[in-house]
């Protein structure tokens, strides 16, 4: 089994883009600057992180050269759930920089007492709620390019210090009190002011460049999203200063969106949409310079099996031999593979652990299937190979000497690319022999690389057209009893890749906008922009949402969408409608389904065939479909 958390162990090739921030950070002509690390869920962004952090941590360290160029750098990592639970995550997320600065072990000292001082403002700010209030929404625009910003959110705009009136009379005056009986410093006015005390404190100390790391921020709420960036454009965008935020993109887009809703409603001249234009503006003034991570290719994901094959089953020395070997020839040549070959070749004379090599040949043949069907996501990956490795030990527990290894995985990349054709496999298995007879009309023969035709369109295997790649992968299934495979998967792929505790927060996003009383239109639009496995994920939420609550029309709206916009799950909604009984279906989803039957749509086809079924229905489901058909 392999650890799920982010590692400085480079097994996937991403060392050159840490390295490339790190040099972007040491340009001082490019700073100060927010930097974007965007990558999807499970992409490599922590793990990014962390080799940055261990780099400069490291390199700081360093005294053995000359001139040192990371001598006087500071580095603070942060992890954003950190600051989820604060009411307020601007003056969270500011304590937390100026205590870590107080506690650094090689500058703290020569920080602590301005740190100090500037944490009491911090807290006389909170007591006013100026760091929440129209204050800060004032002050974005002179932060972030004054008239234009201004020109773009005028709501921003209202109200420089209505939010002071929030606060109670005993807590303004217990912060004052208590800052003047403390400090002979005079609060801050605004702020610019706090922003000019941290610059200086920062130019006075030997700090040469601050860099701050701050990682899963695309877990928090869209509110506590924006108020992390506000808080560093506003409060502490001084000269020196590196802010690297690991996120996906869209869920940043997406908290700008609905943090800033009413505003840019107001400024769509009547549009029904917000403007694109002016939310990636705004994006733009918050994170200067974006870099997206890219997807692991197929010769990146065979290398990637490959080192995780052999961190698994080599000894350490031997492991970081080959490590070395890659990373060398990584450096050569980005476009090609280490695989078996050169692993022996690393380890001549070695004998490899005979379940190694096992696992390389299997690597090498799944490689291309595991990245379409992962979409070279690392962490679904490595999730993938230790879903495999448990039902191969429950295989070994249960004395099945028949499961075959290649079999297994190609069974299992099925049930996560297309777990309703998994269901259909599964539905059409013979008992008595395992065989499934459609996968001897869909694979093709040993003569000839035969695709699903016409003709075996119109027995309905059309549906399969879109797995031709998986048909025809080696080994084919048509002459083997799946029985034993069939068993060992019974704790279904989709809940051990997708878990409710493991779902990509894109995913999480949308499910909650989607749920919620003011956003769920939003949600239901934001749906398109998931990708398939994304989609999957949310569908498998919303099924057994409603499941265990069919009254909740929101989630069935949200399925329907999902149906609408991706054909593959209209089978999804169809199967849950017939599972739940009908006499705890809501009414109003009989209107949805009606409207939508008219349609000429692979949805609104299922939704008739939901009408029909149901004509000599009692229930008020039934009898609603049968009054709004006519």
């Amino acid at each position: 089994m392999w650890s799920d958390n982010e590692t400085s162990d480079d097994l996937f090739g991403f060392r050159v883009h840490a390295d490339l921030i790190r040099e972007l950070i040491m340009d001082p002509t490019v700073l100060p600057a927010t930097i974007g690390v965007y990558g999807d869920w499970g992409g490599g962004k922590s793990s990014i992180m962390q080799m940055l952090r261990d780099d400069f941590e490291k390199e700081a360290g360093t005294s053995n050269t000359e001139v040192n160029p990371y001598e006087g750098v500071a580095v603070l990592y942060f992890n954003g759930w950190l600051f989820e639970g604060y009411d307020d995550a601007k003056a969270a997320l500011l304590s937390s920089i100026l205590t870590a600065l107080c506690e650094h072990k090689k500058f703290g000292a020569k920080l602590r007492d301005r740190a100090g001082k500037l944490l009491k403002q911090v807290n006389y700010m909170r007591a006013l709620r100026m760091l929440f209030s129209g204050a800060v929404t004032g002050g974005v625009a002179a932060a972030t390019g004054g008239v234009g910003l201004a020109a773009l959110f005028p709501a921003l705009l209202s109200g420089t210090l209505t939010g002071v009136k929030n606060a109670s009379p005993d807590a303004i005056d217990k912060a004052v009190r208590t800052d003047a009986g403390s400090t002979s410093d005079k609060a801050p006015s605004d702020i610019r002011q706090f922003r000019d005390d941290f610059a200086s404190m920062l130019g006075e100390s030997d700090i040469k460049t601050l860099v701050v790391l701050i990682d899963d921020l695309d877990r928090c709420s869209p509110d506590r999203i924006i108020e992390n960036l506000e808080a560093i454009k506003l409060f502490l965008n001084v000269p020196n200063t590196a802010f690297v935020i690991g996120a996906d993109r869209r869920i940043i887009r997406q908290a700008v969106v609905w943090r800033y809703r009413d505003t840019l409603k107001a400024s769509a001249d009547g549009q029904s949409d917000p403007s694109e234009r002016l939310v990636d503006d705004y994006l733009e003034k918050l994170i200067q310079i974006p870099y997206r991570l890219p997807r692991l290719s197929p010769s990146e994901v065979e290398t990637y099996l490959t080192l995780l094959f052999c961190k698994r089953y080599l000894k350490p020395e031997l492991f970081q031999r080959v490590c070395e070997t890659s990373r060398n020839q990584r450096a050569k040549d980005r476009y090609c593979t280490f695989a078996q070959t050169n692993v022996l070749e690393v380890l001549k004379g070695v004998t490899l652990p005979s379940k190694l090599s096992e696992s390389l040949r299997i690597g090498a043949r799944i490689a291309t299937q595991v990245t379409d069907v992962l979409q070279g996501n690392p962490r679904q990956v490595k999730r993938f190979l230790n879903a495999f490795f448990l039902r191969r030990k429950l295989a070994d527990v249960a004395k099945l000497d028949e499961v075959n290894d290649e079999v297994l995985v190609k069974i299992m990349l099925l049930e996560y690319a297309a777990p309703r054709l998994f269901d259909k496999l599964f539905a059409s298995m013979d008992g008595q022999t395992g065989l499934v007879e459609i996968l001897a009309e869909l694979e093709p023969k040993p003569e000839t690389k035969r695709t699903v035709t016409t003709s075996a369109a119109k027995d309905g295997l059309e549906e399969w057209s879109h797995m031709n790649r998986w048909l025809e992968t080696e080994p084919l299934l048509a002459a083997i009893d799946l029985r034993d495979y069939m068993w060992v998967t019974r704790d279904r792929l989709g809940s051990t890749l997708s878990g409710t505790t493991m779902v990509p927060p894109v995913v999480r996003s949308v499910l909650k906008k989607v749920l919620s009383r003011m956003g769920d239109a939003a949600g239901r639009k934001e749906i398109q922009q998931l990708q398939t496995a994304e989609r999957s994920a949310l569908v498998q939420l919303l099924v057994s949402l409603v499941e265990r609550s069919p009254e909740n029309m929101k989630a069935f709206q949200a399925l329907l969408a999902t149906a609408e916009i991706d054909e593959q799950f209209v089978e999804n909604f169809k199967a849950v409608v017939d599972r739940i009984p009908k006499e705890d279906l809501p009414p109003a989803l009989a209107v949805l389904i009606v409207t939508a039957a008219r349609k000429a749509t692979p949805l609104g086809a299922v939704c008739q065939s939901i009408i029909d079924a149901n004509q000599d229905g009692k229930s008020k489901f039934a009898q609603t479909l049968k009054q709004k058909k006519r």
